[in-house]
C-alpha cells in the first residue's frame, strides 16, 4: 500500500491498472477518521469514480461538499478542484476508479 502524495492518513491499495480506453486504473483508499487529501484540493485530466464500501466521506468539489455513505457513488471531474475526506469515526474504505475524461 502506498500514500499519495500530499494525502493526510490515507492509504490506497491498486488493483489494476490500463485495463481500457475508459478505465485507467482502480484502488481502493483506506482513509482514517479526520483523513483524506490531497493538500491542497486538486485538477487534473483523467475523472475519478468514488464508491463508498464503509464509512463516509466528504467530497470537496469546488465550492460543493457532497457526502457518500455506504454504497453511495459519485462522479468527479478531473477539471474540477477536489479532495476527498473521512467525515466518519472509522477507517473509510473506498473503491476509486480513475476514468478517461468525460
Amino acid at each position: 500500500m502506498v500514500t499519495p502524495k500530499d494525502h493526510i492518513n490515507f492509504q490506497a491499495l491498486k488493483l489494476s491498472s490500463n485495463i481500457d480506453e475508459e478505465i485507467m486504473d482502480c484502488a481502493i483508499a483506506f482513509i482514517e477518521p479526520n483523513g483524506g487529501g490531497p493538500l491542497p484540493d486538486h485538477t487534473h485530466e483523467h475523472d475519478h469514480l468514488f464508491t463508498v464500501i464503509s464509512g463516509e466521506i466528504e467530497i470537496h468539489v469546488g465550492d460543493e461538499k457532497i457526502i457518500l455513505t455506504e454504497g453511495k457513488s459519485f462522479r468527479v471531474s478531473g477539471q474540477t478542484l477536489h479532495s476527498v475526506w473521512n467525515v466518519s469515526q472509522k477507517i473509510a474504505k473506498v473503491l476509486g476508479v480513475s476514468l478517461s475524461a468525460k
